[in-house]
């Protein structure tokens, strides 16, 4: 199977490219550079692995919920791309993108993520990987980090940098986990396995459905930005 994945829904972008067993990635260090190289280095990508955009099975990208403008990028380029050589897209939760990460590098079966939302939230949601991939448990959820839910009956790790910005309204939690990675951002790669199991069961989706998911309504967004 062959699949890009983009995912730019937090401070650190990265695209992956699918080659039957082989990846091929890149890294985007900052927020600010993510527009400008995103379609350079997918470019960069598709040729290293010997490819064309054409000879690829799908696009995946990172839906979100995050950076608002970092998840629109991964939803605008994912349609573009797709449109331009008719082929499908795989939209895939960035919260679940971390969760995976967590399990390629940890091992961590059980995983909460929770992710700076700005305004005084955070986006969360629990994970559990079952035959290797990341399941959610429940909803996506923004909200105070007082609305945060940990596990009680088995453990589990704190995923995400929500842990470390609200770390007073958050102590508590991060007491009660195994461990807690908080710098454990979704990558591209981490959108693979999902993408290539949904892809495998023809789980995809016509390039004008690539769009994002906020969870909190884009007037507030622009609100805070003007602020």
């Amino acid at each position: 199977m062959k699949l890009l994945a983009i995912e730019t829904s937090s401070a650190v972008g990265s695209l992956a490219v699918l080659d039957g067993t082989a990846v091929f990635e890149r890294e985007i260090a900052t927020p600010r550079e993510q527009s400008e190289r995103v379609l350079p280095l997918v470019r960069e990508l598709v040729t290293e692995a010997g490819l064309t955009l054409g000879s690829l099975d799908a696009i995946a990208f990172g839906r979100g919920p995050g950076s608002f403008s970092g998840i629109r990028l991964a939803a605008a380029v994912a349609q573009g791309l797709a449109l331009s050589c008719s082929l499908p897209v795989i939209a895939v939760s960035s919260l679940a993108a971390a969760a995976q990460r967590a399990w390629r590098e940890h091992g961590s079966r059980r995983s909460l993520v929770c992710v700076d939302a700005r305004m005084g939230e955070v986006y969360w949601a629990l994970f559990r990987v079952d035959e290797g991939l990341a399941e959610r448990e429940g909803p996506e959820r923004l909200g105070a980090p007082a609305t945060l839910q940990c596990p009680t009956n088995e453990p589990w790790v704190a995923v995400g940098n929500g842990f470390a910005e609200y770390g007073d309204e958050l102590s508590a939690h991060v007491a009660k986990a195994a461990a807690v990675y908080g710098a454990c951002l979704p990558t591209a790669r981490d959108l693979l396995p999902r993408a290539k199991r949904d892809c495998a069961a023809g789980r995809v989706s016509p390039a004008v459905a690539a769009l994002p998911v906020y969870l909190r309504d884009e007037s507030a967004w622009r609100r805070s930005s003007s602020s």
